[in-house]
């Protein structure tokens, strides 16, 4: 009995083994960086009204993260 538990233990530790690798493998080969290299440039409003609670000079950008 002790002997089939042992071997049941040893094979269930394996495939937990097996299952990590094939995942950590799957993971770094298919599932990319998350990079985004893009440069920014921003826009400042300079006609502005009479000062107000909302900010004139918020900056705003238009960014594609397509590369088009």
């Amino acid at each position: 009995m002790g002997l089939h538990l042992g071997v049941l233990a040893a094979a269930a530790l394996l495939a937990l083994w097996v299952a990590i690798f094939l995942y950590g493998a799957f993971y770094f080969s298919y599932v990319p960086a998350p990079t985004i290299d893009r440069p920014v440039h921003y826009t400042f409003r300079t006609d502005c009204d009479p000062p107000g609670p909302e900010l004139c000079s918020f900056p705003t950008a238009n960014v594609s993260l397509l590369g088009r």
